[in-house]
């Protein structure tokens, strides 16, 4: 009897806290990283092969539907999905199809991981030549987005770019290279999923040497010279990032700058250091970086052990190539923060080298006037490019991240917007331009100076997809026909 009523109870509560949902509780609901983008769409497609991508264009053509394309969702202005959107994720989509060692390329599906590529590559004593920080997102996001890295010598993703298939609105398959339809090859990197769905991609691997790590506390005025004579001018430099004080007592003024060189002897290593390593210490860095969301003393703390525990300034390390560009070297799991008052968001800007003081001067004036709390700076550089059609990289530039907790309320947002706005409106007066990737907080006029071919790429857009079957928040918000000055 007892075992009865057991599963009578369980069944129940299966019933009628699930077979009975009403179509509000059925409601799906999707949104990115950052929390501030809650989206209603129709339905969720874990794309897990070609078929299923074609069938999901063939329906979505025939019914009139819309089309999101998602990965990660670290974008954070609604660039994956759309309201009442069919949404493809395609972490499912995630096979390494072919890897040739001798000629150092991998060909892999969009939905692939930089992580599930490193594991691959790794026993081949191969590495990855572009990717972001973290290496926890897709191939495909990161092509959409197109993204950058820490290696100043391989700087932009589009570089190590062979070639790709893109599933098209009518639903063919077109090979797209620098020699093949290279007008959509500038136009789906950096497009956002706007253009068609990315299938495949070969891509260009670099080998897997061991680094000499070392860090230097310098000041941010010093920066730009450092960076010319020691980073950017050393052909054996391999990877660097820079890290500014959010302490208050150094501002934006104290520099931590981690530099990873070929290691002259490479003959003496121990094969142990080939192993891929994980993120270590999570409680400890979230403990850390938590309170310095809180207060001051945390940020001035944190600040302290950065030198001290990670930095570590002045002395030497030995990594190889694919550790320096995985946790915990780059680790992501601390900065997870999931609250029900305030959110973390990025933001990024791209700097001539010459303009860099003087717009790291105008972002501490915005940072102590408006009172932002600002979590973190990182920066590194970007070569001038132009196989993009929406390209970041006009002007050889420092990337400066910012990155700041703000508050989920109205008023929290509002704070967000308009620290934005000035912040953008500090890149552009310094030469620079801002990153497409987050928040839809910069104004439609602000976008069109700094991407004044954006239009035009609305219109390539509307050319290779009549039907505006692909869509996304992003391409919405910046079509709108009603432009003001708060838009």
């Amino acid at each position: 009897m007892n075992l009865r009523f057991i599963l009578l109870f369980v069944f129940g509560l299966y019933y009628f806290s699930g077979c009975n949902r009403t179509d509000a509780d059925t409601t799906l609901i999707v949104n990115d990283i950052s929390r501030l983008n809650p989206t209603k769409v129709s339905e969720i497609i874990p794309a897990n092969s070609l078929e299923s991508l074609q069938k999901a264009v063939r329906i979505a053509r025939t019914k009139n539907l819309k089309i999101s394309i998602s990965g990660k969702k670290h974008s954070q202005g609604g660039h994956a999905f759309y309201d009442n959107a069919v949404v493809l994720d395609m972490t499912h989509f995630n096979q390494i199809l072919d890897l040739d060692v001798g000629k150092k390329i991998i060909t892999v599906q969009s939905g692939v991981t930089w992580e599930q590529i490193q594991e691959y590559i790794n026993p081949h004593n191969l590495s990855v030549k572009t990717m972001q920080s973290s290496n926890i997102f897709t191939v495909g996001g990161s092509m959409s987005s197109n993204i950058h890295g820490r290696d100043p010598n391989n700087s932009l993703i589009v570089n190590t770019i062979q070639n790709f298939r893109l599933l098209m609105p009518s639903g063919e398959i077109l090979n797209v290279s620098r020699n093949q339809n290279p007008d959509l090859f500038g136009l789906a990197i950096g497009g956002y999923g706007l253009f068609g769905i990315i299938i495949d991609v070969t891509i260009q691997l670099a080998d897997n040497p061991v680094l000499r790590k070392e860090s230097h506390v310098i000041d941010y005025t010093e920066f730009p010279l450092f960076f010319r004579k020691n980073i950017l001018g050393d052909p054996n430099t391999e990877l660097f990032i820079a890290r500014p004080s959010v302490a208050p007592s150094s501002l934006l003024r104290e520099t931590i700058v981690t530099v990873w060189k070929r290691n002259e002897n490479q003959e003496s290593r121990d094969d142990k250091i080939f192993a891929l390593l994980q993120e270590k210490n999570v409680f400890r860095d979230k403990f850390f970086f938590d309170w310095s969301r809180r207060s001051n003393l945390g940020k001035e703390i944190r600040w302290y052990l950065q030198k001290r525990l990670v930095a570590r300034i002045n002395e030497i390390e030995y990594v190889t190539r694919n550790n320096a560009m995985r946790p915990p070297t780059a680790p992501l799991k601390f900065l997870e923060h999931v609250s029900e008052k305030n959110t973390d968001i990025i933001q990024e800007y791209f700097i001539p080298i010459d303009n860099f003081i003087e717009f790291i001067n105008g972002v501490r004036t915005i940072v102590v006037k408006d009172q932002i709390n600002l979590m973190g700076m990182t920066i590194r550089y970007v070569a001038k490019n132009n196989d993009i059609f929406l390209s970041y990289g006009k002007k050889e530039a420092f990337s400066v991240v910012f990155y700041s907790n703000q508050q989920l309320s109205p008023s929290g947002i509002e704070k967000a917007k308009i620290m934005t706005r000035k912040l953008v409106d500090l890149a552009l007066e310094n030469g620079g331009i801002y990153y497409l990737t987050y928040q839809l907080y910069p104004t439609q006029n602000q976008i069109r100076h700094a991407y004044p071919e954006i239009d035009q790429f609305f219109n390539k857009k509307r050319k290779y997809d009549s039907q505006e079957l692909f869509m996304n928040k992003f391409y919405k918000h910046y079509t709108s026909t009603i432009v003001t000055e708060n838009d």
